[in-house]
């Protein structure tokens, strides 16, 4: 993914982008209706009176502000509702609900539609021809904010809930493996082995966001360089931990520059980063199983969920689109634990989840031979940490019948 590309995206999950841009498009949509008017014949088939679209605005404009207001409250509990039941490293998700952010952006760009309007009518700005135009697109906005709000009676029914927001991560997930099939390896050549050459580390403390190999096989290229990846996206990156190694001479302000083609966030991001994903489902599944909230069936969903990831995610097959870059594949064993080592921890006593963790382990040691390994590791200390929880002898024995493909 290129550096332009991720900005894009994390501008599109921002919720204040779309409502701006519906803003911006609907005072546009004024003065272009006000523009046209002048190229408009001088007579016409018939004459809008000016109070006659002034009153459909001034009904947009009084009604729009308290559904945007109460459209914007429901978003807000919806946040709050994601982050307790779930995770608050959820929210982000929920808030970038592209669907709810656009009936929200419909319903502010109609009232700010209706106010310019307003303004433009009572300022005497208006000729017929710009009354019949602005009569027209007062029509078409009146059709959009209908459907928008069609659209917002089922989104209010689902937003928030713990199922959207698990499905939620699971797209999330699901788009970032999608991109890591698109350019394995960053597009770089296969790091196999301990790297060489001197360490360079990020210019802040923080979480790897995106990695522009782009730019840095660029000034591989440039000063003779090789180049070694030491942190992909998703990896703490500290003074004490280096984002590249680098083989070759360069001075200090190539060093600035191959730091720079590292983003660094306070926060992990969903876009090149599918271990933050599978970590956000094991976080949903543990909190299901806190006795505050005794929840095993949405630890079973999660577990689902993670499964059909699982048989999607596919090993990285060098493509050496950047011959100078070299870089790690993601452990198979890592991904596995960060979803499922506090699900096995947590969750040791409860029979039902951990007889479905272990069909899980099965099904992906079967399907992907990448998780095998790891799969049956997992599965062994499943096992051993449920020997000691569960105080059934009839659950304990339950397990280990649906344990029997552990070697």
């Amino acid at each position: 993914m290129s550096y332009i590309r991720f900005k894009l995206r994390q501008l599109l999950q921002r919720m204040w982008f779309l409502p701006a841009a519906f803003s911006a498009l609907a005072v546009l949509t004024v003065i272009i209706a006000y523009i046209l008017a002048r190229f408009a014949p001088d007579e016409l088939p018939f004459v809008m009176p000016a109070n006659a679209v002034q009153s459909i605005l001034q009904i947009l404009a009084s009604s729009l502000l308290t559904v945007a207001v109460f459209a914007l409250s429901t978003v807000v509990g919806a946040l709050s509702s994601a982050s307790s039941a779930t995770t608050p490293r959820a929210v982000p998700l929920v808030a970038g609900d592209l669907r709810a952010q656009t009936s929200i952006s419909v319903f502010i760009g109609a009232f700010l539609f209706s106010i310019v309007g307003i303004i433009g009518l009572s300022a005497g700005l208006y000729s017929e021809a710009g009354r019949l135009f602005l009569f027209v697109v007062t029509l078409g906005v009146l059709v959009l904010v209908v459907a928008a709000l069609i659209r917002w009676i089922g989104q209010i029914s689902a937003i928030g809930r713990v199922g959207n927001t698990i499905d939620a991560v699971e797209k999330a997930t699901h788009d970032a493996l999608a991109v890591m099939a698109e350019h394995p390896l960053l597009d770089g050549r296969l790091l196999d082995g301990e790297p060489q050459g001197e360490r360079i580390t990020a210019q802040k403390p923080g979480y790897v966001q995106h990695c522009d190999t782009v730019e840095l096989q660029r000034l591989a290229e440039e000063h003779d360089l090789t180049l070694a990846v030491l942190a992909r996206p998703g990896a703490y990156a500290t003074p004490v931990r280096p984002v590249l190694a680098v083989e070759g001479t360069f001075g200090e302000d190539v060093a600035e520059e191959l730091a720079a083609c590292f983003v660094i966030g306070d926060t992990r991001s969903y876009d090149s980063d599918p271990r933050f994903g599978f970590i956000v489902l094991g976080e949903i599944a543990d909190k299901a199983m806190s006795a505050g909230i005794n929840d095993p069936g949405t630890a079973i969903d999660v577990i689902d969920t993670v499964t059909r990831l699982l048989l999607e995610f596919e090993d990285e097959k060098e493509d050496a689109k950047h011959d100078r870059v070299f870089v790690a594949r993601l452990d198979p064993a890592d991904v596995l634990e960060d979803v499922f080592r506090p699900l096995a921890r947590d969750g040791a006593h409860i029979v039902e989840v951990m007889i479905r963790l272990m069909k899980c382990l099965e099904t992906v040691a079967a399907c992907n031979p990448s998780f095998a390994a790891a799969a049956q590791a997992l599965g062994e200390d499943a096992l051993e940490r449920a020997g000691g929880a569960m105080k059934s002898p009839r659950d304990l024995a339950a397990l280990r019948r649906s344990s029997s493909w552990i070697a």
